[in-house]
C-alpha cells in the first residue's frame, strides 16, 4: 500500500505512474495513475513510476525537476538517478519534491 502525505491511500498491484497529472507515454501500459495534489507544485506532471517485479516493490524517477530521495529507516537518504529502478522496503518514505509518500 502506498500512502501519501496528501492523505490518499492506493493498493498497488503491477505498475503505475505519480504526479500532479501522470500520463504513460506512446505505447505505455500501466495498471494506475496516481494524481499528488500539490499546491506549490513541486511534484512533477509525471514524477515517479513504480511496480512490482518477482515480488519486489521498486521507485523510479521519471526525470522530474526536483528529483527523488528514497529514505530507509535507520539509512542514509539516496537521491535517485532519473530513469534507474531502486527496490524499496516497507516502511520506506520516498519524497517527492515537497510531498512524500510511504510504503507499508
Amino acid at each position: 500500500m502506498l500512502q501519501f502525505s496528501t492523505g490518499e491511500s492506493y493498493t498497488v498491484i503491477g505498475s503505475g505512474l505519480a504526479g500532479r497529472n501522470p500520463r504513460p507515454e506512446p505505447g505505455e501500459v500501466v495498471d494506475h495513475l496516481v494524481t499528488i495534489v500539490d499546491p506549490g507544485r513541486s511534484v512533477s506532471k509525471t514524477h515517479l513510476e513504480f511496480g512490482q517485479t518477482d515480488g519486489v516493490f521498486w521507485v523510479c524517477d521519471r526525470h522530474s525537476g526536483n528529483g527523488t530521495v528514497i529514505r530507509e529507516p535507520g539509512a542514509e537518504p539516496r537521491p535517485c538517478v532519473p530513469g534507474r529502478r531502486y527496490p524499496v522496503a516497507r516502511g520506506t518514505r520516498v519524497d517527492l519534491g515537497d510531498q512524500h509518500v510511504l510504503l507499508h
